[in-house]
């Protein structure tokens, strides 16, 4: 019976309009953001080729990844160009994106996609799926017959899900297929299969706000009043919570600003030169620099971990942070993944600064450097970090919203 429910549900869904604006909404939406996205990326790529160092040069580089067409996140920030001088690193802006309109609203990625639009988009099917039947008089027919509530809520639950998710799957596969066609854009196995728990963690996301929907729906008497109660958590989930979070961390964990971080480094570099002078040591001065400077670096770089740890965990009260957190790492764009590659390009520069005192103290001239190598974390790593804990708190949300929709719809008086 709970199948024959939904099938009943897809059958409505396929004869109504509501489905056929909602195909053609995820239509635009995951073929405009694919195709605004890889045009970014093949800027950002031919940006990489011109300035990609030459062998020799003391330059720290990465590639774009090509799962930032799906998730934007920090991948500007990942790919910016780290020059190493005797005295420090000095960060250029690499290969941003040339787009103006992304310093003013976000990147348009699938990520976003999914998480503002799509998730509105799973309300808008769930959000009557209870009252509107209260109204209509159909629910208290279907419910005199010997099925119980729990069948009649799971079908209906199917039917809608399956109506929204297969859509979405096929758009977004046959998406994936031409922009792949592209010989520029080249996914290893390893990536594709974090693009698919990417769509996977989206499937779980569109599931929770179709739970909630007829949590909602069950929890009214009124449509009407459940798209305005909806809508009012909807926002708080999808844009409050995520920046409330932020805010409040920063009332407990204090992280000095990039001003004060520069005029310390200038004032050790003032007085280290001043020294050097004096005693005609330069070699021994440039370490210090190095190191003064490394150990602003880890301090800052510890009281930001530690904002950054507390903002999530105060975000996750929200599935949209938990969603965005977990898909942003997986595809190596999140701040895991830049600060690993921070702690990457401080080694490369202590190397290259141990090589340049080692080569003044010999009176070599010619000297070769490194290349810098990075290699992004392995999914293990980045699961034991916290994604996979975002992944398992995003599905107990899907379970929890359907548990007290059940409930809900338990106690309904169909009258």
């Amino acid at each position: 019976m709970t199948w024959t429910i939904a099938r009943k549900e897809i059958v409505s869904n396929l004869l109504s309009y509501k489905f056929f604006i909602v195909l053609l909404l995820i239509v635009l939406l995951v073929a405009t953001s694919l195709f605004i996205m890889h045009r970014d990326y093949r800027q950002r790529m031919a940006d990489y080729q011109t300035i990609r160092p030459k062998p020799g040069e003391r330059i720290a580089l990465v590639a774009p990844n090509p799962l930032s067409i799906f998730a934007k996140g920090l991948d500007d920030a990942i790919t910016r160009s780290f020059e190493i001088s005797p005295v420090g690193i000095e960060v250029r802006a690499g290969q941003t994106s040339g787009n103006i309109i992304y310093s003013f609203f976000p990147a348009p990625d699938f990520l976003y996609v999914v998480r503002v639009v799509l998730s509105l988009v799973a309300l808008l099917f769930g959000f009557d799926q209870v009252s509107r039947e209260r109204e209509q008089g159909t629910l208290k027919l279907l419910l005199g017959s010997s099925i119980s509530r729990a069948r009649v809520l799971a079908g209906k639950w199917i039917g809608n899900y399956l109506s929204l998710a297969v859509p979405f799957l096929l758009v977004t596969l046959l998406g994936t297929v031409v922009l792949f066609l592209d010989p520029e854009v080249r996914l290893s196995t390893g990536q594709f299969a974090r693009l698919a728990l990417i769509v996977t963690l989206s499937l779980l996301y569109l599931g929770f706000f179709l739970s909630l929907g007829m949590l909602v729906s069950a929890l009214t008497r009124r449509a009407a009043t459940s798209v305005i109660v909806l809508l009012f958590i909807w926002a708080l989930f999808v844009f409050i919570i995520p920046n409330l979070g932020t805010l409040l961390a920063r009332q407990f964990v204090s992280v000095p600003s990039v001003r004060a971080l520069s005029e310390k480094r200038q004032q050790t570099w003032t007085r280290e030169v001043l020294l050097s002078i004096k005693d005609q040591s330069w070699q021994s001065h440039m370490r210090t620099i190095s190191d003064e400077n490394d150990k602003l670096a880890q301090d800052y770089r510890l009281k930001f971990e530690r904002l950054v740890r507390l903002s999530r965990d105060i975000n996750r009260v929200s599935p949209a942070a938990s969603f965005l957190d977990a898909s942003s790492e997986i595809a190596g764009t999140g701040i895991g993944e830049e600060s690993r590659l921070k702690s990457e390009v401080v080694r490369y520069k202590d190397s290259i600064i141990d090589q340049i005192i080692a080569d003044q103290g010999s009176g070599r001239r010619d000297a070769q450097y490194p290349a810098f190598i990075y290699r992004p974390r392995p999914l293990a790593e980045i699961f034991s970090a916290g994604a996979l804990f975002d992944a398992v708190w995003l599905a107990f949300f899907n379970i929890l919203a359907f548990a007290l929709a059940h409930v809900a719809f338990v106690r309904y008086d169909v009258r």
